[in-house]
């Protein structure tokens, strides 16, 4: 529900942008390798050691609407299918504990400088994160995230591209009791887990 308000509003502030907007709108599907990611053991109660997200592939889309000829307004969804692991120490490796699943969804704003074909932009999101580990008892939470990054756009003609890019995400663990077991267990988030995000993707511009 919140994900669902939260594009609603994102798009209804748009409104007056699109009416006066110049350039392209771009379409941006992207496949990402995603990296990092731990929950410390005192920031949930489901279990009492370090977990860290296995580094594995994401991908995502982005809608990128003009306002100006050097600004864009994003909107961003990406997921990433991996699993939580237990580091059991030096010369014994990882023990995977649960699938794990982590998707963003952004509204923020790109700045784009150069001209021509080529076009090194910055980009900064706030939104939410949706973490879902494979746990019974449990379910999705969804917390507040944000994300800051840059890359470039290189342009093969006015409709078609490619987009490299560089991102860091956040997200807050707050800490409060849990109510998504069905019983009064006291489990909580604490601190941030954040992630390192390199991506390409092939613009379409229309």
């Amino acid at each position: 529900m919140l994900r669902r308000l939260l594009w609603i509003a994102g798009a209804t502030l748009l409104l007056p942008a699109v009416a006066s907007a110049q350039g392209h709108f771009e379409i941006t599907p992207t496949a990402s390798y995603n990296f990092g990611g731990t929950i410390d053991a005192g920031d949930s109660d489901l279990f009492d050691f370090d977990l860290e997200a296995e580094d594995s592939e994401a991908f995502g889309i982005t809608f990128d609407i003009p306002i100006a000829s050097w600004a864009q307004i994003e909107l961003l969804a990406s997921r990433q299918s991996t699993e939580l692991n237990f580091d059991r120490g030096i010369f014994q490796g990882s023990e995977g504990i649960a699938d794990f699943d982590v998707s963003y969804y952004h509204v923020g704003g790109l700045f784009s400088f150069g001209s021509g074909q080529i076009h090194p932009f910055f980009v900064i999101s706030l939104g939410v994160a949706e973490l879902d580990p494979d746990v019974p008892g449990a379910s999705a939470e969804t917390r507040f995230s944000g994300s800051i990054g840059g890359g470039v756009k290189i342009f093969f003609n006015q409709h078609v591209g490619v987009r490299l890019e560089g991102r860091g995400f956040w997200t807050t663990l707050d800490d409060y009791e849990d109510d998504y077991y069905d019983y009064d267990c006291g489990c909580g988030y604490g601190s941030e887990f954040t992630q390192g995000q390199a991506s390409a993707g092939i613009i379409f511009a229309f």
